[in-house]
């Protein structure tokens, strides 16, 4: 289909740069505040160099990515301080946590803003560079919101600039948010919350519990995002697994996964994000029947021992694990399974962390992310006894990926000579960078096409794979 695009706007009278910190639902909120800028006429640049005003929309999941934040925050408030920017406004989940303690590290931000709807943005937008103290913004109804190779961690502090994306049709829910992703690639939001209470976790204090978007909106947006030119899109949520069951309109995630795929256009859909706690017989059965559904699950478990499991509160234990891996792998021969771990919870002996070592390796999950435990404040985790201390919750963290790093490379090196179906994400240097069903946009490895320079982006292509390139695969045009 012909790509969508808006009518031109006025000439704008400012521009605005956004950076988005985190992970891919921060990405939309993202997305969500380009659209409100753009239908205002606002321009959007991608370099800060250009802008009169950046935006950072923060991520506060971890220590690591709070770091991160604070970081982004310091290099562009020495800049606002230097006259280069005229204005500075911080949003996201930083602001919700730590509002105050942000406001007095840093006095050159011209207005904090809330988790929110994002309709106000143009306008704090126009009152900060009109001079006028913006303080802190209310916020209105909440809404949800470093490439990692195959091996790497979450990738909370991915660092996003506008791309010159297209603009979904306006209406509700997260229609009308501006795309900064490839074209040919997109996120759809399920919803925004978690009615979980896991100990280590802060998202329920940060986005509420779950809210679930009508399924019917699902599927405007879906096909929104297809007119647009998405080939691939990826199901995100705090929880995958509990999408509708708060609507009690009686569907769930297995029904839409069928209704996407009659969505014309849309090749593969990716489901991240799922509780194995949640793993239904019917969510299996459907993610093996439905064509485009790619043979790939996100199934975070955090770890392997039944103890730290319990501790945790994520409801679930080894044994659970193993039956919803075997399953999966019976129902759907060859998909793809990423996880992600914990290590250094608050318990973690090392006789627990053994246990986690011996899971892993018994389930040899295709992907895997891993991060150290850190104490995030108002969770149960952070007043729990039993603290591991930091350094080796970091060198445990390294003994998962090290064993990660050697799987994968023994996974890679057995599949020289296949012959698979790739989407080309970009061309540089004569060569295409590409992706495998088996990997996800931005926290998976790649397929680098040598001498694909010719691939046309955003488009499906058949290579012979060669070899093992770090966490990427390596691979020429087939015959």
């Amino acid at each position: 289909m012909a790509r969508a695009r808006p009518s031109p706007p006025p000439a704008p009278e400012t521009s605005v740069c956004l950076v988005s910190l985190g992970c891919s639902k921060n990405l939309v909120d993202t997305e969500v505040m380009a659209g409100h800028l753009a239908r205002e006429g606002l321009a959007l640049v991608a370099a800060p160099d250009e802008a009169d005003l950046v935006i950072v929309n923060t991520c506060g999941f971890i220590g690591d990515a709070r770091a991160e934040s604070e970081a982004t925050i310091a290099r562009f408030a020495q800049r606002r301080k230097r006259g280069a920017l005229r204005g500075l406004v911080v949003t996201g989940c930083m602001v919700e946590l730590h509002e105050a303690s942000l406001a007095k590290s840093f006095p050159e931000v011209d207005a904090l803003l809330p988790i929110s709807d994002y309709s106000g943005v143009p306008s704090i937008v126009r009152q900060v560079l009109g001079g006028e103290p913006a303080g802190l913004c209310p916020a209105g109804e909440a809404r949800p919101g470093a490439r990692g190779a195959s091996g790497s961690g979450p990738g909370y502090a991915r660092e996003r600039q506008p791309l010159a994306g297209g603009l979904v049709k306006q209406g509700d829910s997260d229609l009308g948010r501006a795309l900064l992703t490839a074209p040919h690639t997109a996120y759809l939001r399920l919803g925004e919350g978690c009615n979980h209470v896991c100990a280590f976790c802060a998202i329920p204090k940060i986005r509420g519990r779950l809210k679930s978007k009508p399924l019917p909106v699902l599927l405007e947006e879906a096909r929104a995002l297809a007119e647009l030119g998405a080939r691939e899109l990826t199901l995100i949520a705090e929880d995958s697994t509990d999408y509708g069951k708060d609507l009690g309109a009686g569907w769930g995630l297995s029904d839409l996964l069928v209704e996407l795929g009659r969505v014309e256009g849309v090749r593969w859909v990716r489901v991240m994000y799922a509780h194995p706690a949640t793993i239904d017989d019917r969510l299996i059965a459907t993610l093996a029947s439905v064509p485009n559904v790619a043979p790939y699950l996100d199934l975070p478990i955090q770890h392997g021992d039944e103890g730290v499991l319990r501790l945790m509160r994520r409801g679930t234990s080894p044994a659970r694990i193993r039956d919803v891996v075997a399953r999966l792998r019976a129902a759907r021969p060859g998909i793809a399974l990423r996880t992600t771990i914990l290590t250094g919870f608050p318990g973690e002996t090392a006789e627990a962390f053994a246990r986690l070592l011996e899971l892993l390796d018994e389930l040899s999950f295709e992907r895997l992310g891993c991060f150290a435990f850190s104490p995030e404040d108002g969770t149960e985790a952070a007043r729990l006894p039993g603290r591991v201390p930091r350094a080796l919750a970091e060198e445990r963290r390294e003994r998962v990926m090290a064993a990660q790093r050697r799987r994968l490379q023994r996974a890679n090196r057995g599949r020289a000579g296949t012959r698979e179906e790739v989407l080309v994400d970009a061309v540089e240097r004569g060569r295409a960078l590409a992706r495998s069903v088996r990997d996800a946009p931005e926290i998976d490895g790649r397929v680098l096409v040598k001498g694909g320079g010719a691939l046309p982006v955003g488009e499906f292509a058949r290579v012979r794979i060669t070899g093992a390139q770090g966490y990427d695969l390596a691979a020429v045009t087939a015959d």
